[in-house]
């Protein structure tokens, strides 16, 4: 029995004491990672519900909240007197940014209304969607001043390989929450239009070219599919898809790219970025400050053949599935995606603060945000006045920056891009489109 669970929890780390054998690691003394609670034959190799509830409750006994933050899964919140809380996003791909907030707010009050309270955190495996969540907990409540530190904390306490947040597109969105807290930007949902996408260095998908299309989400909702681009040939050194018109795009956008042979099409590559983040009337980033660390998202340059429209470029590393190509079989080295946008309208760039003490950089906002719990339609709703459907009583106050060391980790031979550490869902995943 425990051998496969042990099989299946990989090189996370597992809690063993006082007879239990769960896939569960204190982070810190009041914030537990743990997989999926699981019922039926399923809690066989996973979490079982059973020994979950019982661990609880004979360590933390009335003081233990659990976050579910799986999309795709729930259970009766009696399971746990009713103390759960779900802030939902899919497995492979980074939660919608306005949940980040919320989701901190509501650990924060939790933990501090009583100093024997624990929170317990869990998505399906416990690492991926976990680590953002955690991590952003982490900045957000002044564990951490550095990113990239709570990034390698919570990698090291969660794991025996020190592999915890290691999707680009899931350590972006750490990124752009360290980044909101140290500016302290009021974040706002943000228009921009989408004008071309360019993938640099061709990756080698068939005889050295490949036919590739590209799929637009506004977070959960298609918006567009681009025409399939036949035309490339072997020693071609770019593919430029053009969107004509531009393509109004706002908040949450996920890329996906994918090569059609001819009776099949399959996945290259993906990643999401926040239209908020490019825009340079909130994130003018100095480049010539090299000393802080954060996105590539974040570095936006004007275009030389059109002054209107700016870019900004994600190389091989920042860009989920391809940054696992270490050997380079499919993506060069020098592999990249450059995007090229406009902003709607004039806006005033803001006057930032150089410094401010950590303490009121770290210092928890407090707003009235609620989620309905669990109900993935209102994800789902494109009608919303935000960029993606979601109930707020106010808009979370928040502001601005740079960098070019960006820290994102390369992966080894035994790591997939699922949180799941399961990589046939996420291809399989590919074929549903």
């Amino acid at each position: 029995m425990s051998y496969f669970k042990q099989l299946v929890s990989k090189k996370k780390r597992r809690f063993r004491e006082g007879g239990f054998d769960l896939d569960l690691t204190y982070i810190k003394p009041n914030i537990v990672a743990m997989g999926f609670p699981s019922e039926n034959i399923e809690g066989v190799y996973r979490n079982h519900m059973d020994q979950v509830y019982r661990f609880l409750e004979v360590r933390h006994k009335d003081h233990y909240k659990v976050y579910n933050l799986c999309s795709e899964r729930q259970y009766d919140p009696s399971k746990f007197h009713q103390r759960v809380a779900t802030y939902p996003f899919d497995d492979h791909n980074a939660p919608p940014f306005e949940l980040i907030k919320p989701f901190c707010d509501d650990v924060d009050e939790w933990l501090k209304a009583d100093k024997r309270n624990v929170a317990i955190i869990h998505c399906k495996a416990g690492k991926g969607r976990t680590g953002v969540m955690i991590c952003a907990y982490l900045l957000h409540n002044g564990h951490f001043k550095d990113v990239n530190h709570a990034l390698a904390y919570y990698g090291n306490a969660r794991t025996r390989n020190s592999k915890g947040v290691t999707i680009p597109s899931q350590r972006r969105y750490v990124y752009y929450y360290d980044h909101l807290l140290k500016h302290r930007l009021t974040y706002e949902p943000t228009m921009v239009l989408l004008k071309a996408l360019e993938i640099v260095t061709i990756p080698n998908m068939q005889n050295g070219t490949c036919c590739p299309f590209f799929i637009l989400w506004q977070y959960k909702v298609k918006i567009h599919q681009s025409k399939i681009i036949e035309s490339s040939k072997k020693g071609d050194k770019s593919i430029r898809l053009e969107l004509s018109p531009p393509l109004p795009i706002c908040g949450d956008i996920k890329l996906e790219f994918f090569h059609k042979e001819k009776f099949k099409k399959e996945r290259m590559f993906q990643f999401w970025f926040n239209t908020f983040f490019i825009s340079t009337a909130y994130t003018n980033v100095d480049t010539e400050n090299k000393d802080e660390e954060c996105d590539p998202t974040l570095f936006t340059f004007n275009d030389k053949n059109s002054p209107e429209d700016r870019w900004f470029t994600l190389p091989k590393g920042c860009i989920d599935k391809a940054h696992k190509d270490e050997r380079c079989k499919l993506f060069p080295v020098d592999f990249k995606v450059k995007v090229y946008f406009s902003e709607v309208g004039e806006r005033e760039r803001p006057v930032y603060e150089k410094t401010l003490p950590v303490a009121e950089m770290r210092k928890p906002r407090r707003t009235n945000h609620r989620l309905r719990p669990s109900s993935n339609k209102n994800f789902d709703d494109a009608s919303s006045g935000s960029c993606y459907p979601m109930e707020t009583d106010e808009k979370s106050p928040f502001k601005k920056v740079n960098s070019e060391s960006i820290g994102y980790q390369t992966e080894e031979e035994d790591d997939t891009i699922s949180d799941t550490d399961n990589e046939e869902t996420w291809e399989q995943e590919g074929t549903m489109v």
